[in-house]
Formats: structure tokens, C-alpha cells, sequence
């Protein structure tokens, strides 16, 4: 398993934050460093979700994909995202649509990068995958 490197941010948990009138959202003061921050934000491959993560971890990521010829170029699009001093990150507006982001939204860690639910897709899809979740728990022995 990778582990992140020392100097790679580590997003772990879920958060509830709204997007606002100007496609803007407020990353959680744990995920942010000292200053403004790149991402990269990619849409997820069914338009269900957006992931973001700093350029490190999607150079790593797309080193893999340009290997695997499964992956469309559709598949490889990414936009370049900055976080302003106070943390906000602006969502481009056309993929906010795609992904049916407004309003109230859920932020879900995943080690090196975060993932931006529309709250209800992020309900339905975490109840679905409650079982799995449990099961995994009782295999690792927690």
C-alpha cells in the first residue's frame, strides 16, 4: 500500500459544506496548508462526483492511466483549480451541472486526494456501501 509522503496532505473524514453563489466551497481547515493551494479537479468517470487533489498526487495517478489503455481521453480530462488564502476553491461551472453540485455538498477524504458529492447521490451511494464497510471492519478484526 502507498503510504503519502511527509510533505503530501492526508484528507481523511466527510464534511458537510455549502457551494456558494459563485461555484465556491470552503476546503476544511485540516485539508488546507498555510496559503493559497493548486488542485486539480476531475470529474468522476459517470459525472456522479468530482475528485480533487493536489498536482503531485494526479501526476502519480496519470503516470498509471497513460499505461492502462482502458482509460478513455474523455476519461483523462482535469481543470486546474486554485484555493484562495481563505480556502475556497472555485468548481468550474459546467461540471458542477454535470454533477449536480449546488447547495449543501459532501467533502470525503481519500488519502492523498477528496471527493465532492452532491449530498443526496453521497447519502445513497454511502448506504450502499454500508455492507461492504462492515464487512472489511470484520475481516481486519475492528
Amino acid at each position: 500500500m502507498d503510504t503519502p509522503s511527509p510533505s503530501q496532505t492526508f484528507y481523511a473524514g466527510e464534511f458537510r459544506h455549502s457551494i456558494d453563489e459563485k461555484n465556491r466551497i470552503t476546503i476544511p481547515s485540516r485539508w488546507r496548508g498555510d496559503g493559497a493551494e493548486e488542485f486539480v479537479i476531475l470529474p468522476e468517470a459517470n459525472d456522479q462526483f468530482l475528485l480533487v487533489m493536489p498536482p503531485e498526487e494526479f501526476s502519480r495517478m496519470s503516470a498509471a492511466i497513460e499505461i492502462d489503455g482502458n482509460v478513455s481521453p474523455r476519461d483523462r480530462r482535469a481543470q486546474h483549480g486554485a484555493a484562495d488564502r481563505q480556502g475556497r476553491l472555485v468548481l468550474p461551472e459546467e461540471i458542477c451541472q454535470r454533477a449536480g453540485l449546488k447547495g449543501e455538498v459532501a467533502l470525503v477524504g481519500g488519502r492523498g486526494r477528496f471527493e465532492i458529492w452532491n449530498l443526496s447521490r453521497w447519502k445513497r451511494a454511502h448506504q450502499d456501501e454500508t455492507p461492504t464497510y462492515q464487512h472489511v471492519a470484520n475481516v481486519v478484526g475492528l
